[in-house]
């Protein structure tokens, strides 16, 4: 459990007390209905998915979250919060106001640069034994204000660094994820292949495999299909004297007229007209 001392880590970059707004357990009953799209200005909510798994649309942005997850809303950002409709979540949740972290607005822990939602964090633990005594201190008949500051500052710091050490260890995943998913469709592409099919050969979920493997190489899986299908085309149409339709077959088309329209917008040229262009050269 961190320490709060005078000049430890917990308070040196918090530049005002903050106080603790609400603490609250939600259970799957409660979150089977959802909240739309909401935002506040005066408190950070911190939120520990302890069971079930939803959808959470934070600033535009949707994430598939499960038990395990931390979630954090900063002040001024939009979110919304729907559970799976069956089995709901249960969810322990603190509002903070008046904190200011040095450098950042109020109510903000952390830049837009850090994903809100923490994921397979070791710190999980004890952000939830945390959030657990300041709900007891919360509902308490004497509940006393050195303490919750204690608690409020090792919550807020604890949170803020898994949320910076998460954004390094999401950046590996999904970097695996992306060279993952670049072996599966280098070795596959030929063949009759989707975003599903991926997924589902990968058990993945389609969003978050497309969201890595983008962010790894910059492009859509299903468009560096095509890429990888094209490009060989191109080295068959040059090195083979096969009939435009069997390229079309051998290097996953289904058609030889949607190999000719996917060739052509990416090319500029007709696949015939771009080996007669070739072989002019040669």
């Amino acid at each position: 459990m961190l320490k709060t001392g005078k000049n430890s880590p917990a308070t040196c970059c918090i530049e005002k007390q903050p106080y603790l707004i609400s603490a609250q357990k939600e259970d799957r009953l409660q979150t089977r209905l959802a909240r739309m799209m909401h935002m506040h200005d005066d408190r950070i909510e911190i939120l520990q998915l302890r069971s079930g798994h939803g959808i959470h649309i934070i600033d535009g942005q949707e994430y598939e979250t499960k038990q395990g997850d931390i979630l954090v809303y900063n002040a001024g950002v939009p979110h919304e919060e729907m559970a799976d409709a069956k089995n709901g979540m249960d969810i322990l949740s603190c509002a903070i106001g008046n904190v200011s972290i040095k450098g950042l607005a109020p109510n903000v822990l952390f830049t837009q640069a850090y994903r809100p939602v923490i994921q397979d964090s070791p710190l999980y633990q004890d952000i939830g034994s945390l959030m657990s005594m300041l709900f007891s201190h919360f509902t308490s008949p004497h509940p006393s204000r050195e303490l919750e500051h204690h608690l409020l500052c090792s919550l807020l710091l604890l949170v803020r660094n898994a949320a910076m050490g998460s954004e390094r260890d999401d950046e590996r995943k999904q970097k695996e994820i992306g060279d993952l998913v670049q072996r599966f469709i280098d070795e596959h592409y030929q063949e009759e292949i989707s975003l599903q099919h991926i997924a589902q050969a990968l058990h993945m979920s389609p969003y978050y495999l497309s969201h890595a493997f983008k962010r790894t190489t910059g492009y859509t899986p299903m468009n560096y299909v095509t890429r990888r299908r094209i490009g060989e085309a191109q080295s068959r149409l040059l090195s083979t004297d096969h009939t435009v339709t069997d390229i079309a077959y051998a290097v996953g088309y289904s058609s030889a007229s949607n190999f000719h329209n996917a060739f052509k917008k990416m090319i500029g040229l007709s696949p015939q007209k771009y080996r007669e262009f070739w072989r002019k050269q040669l």
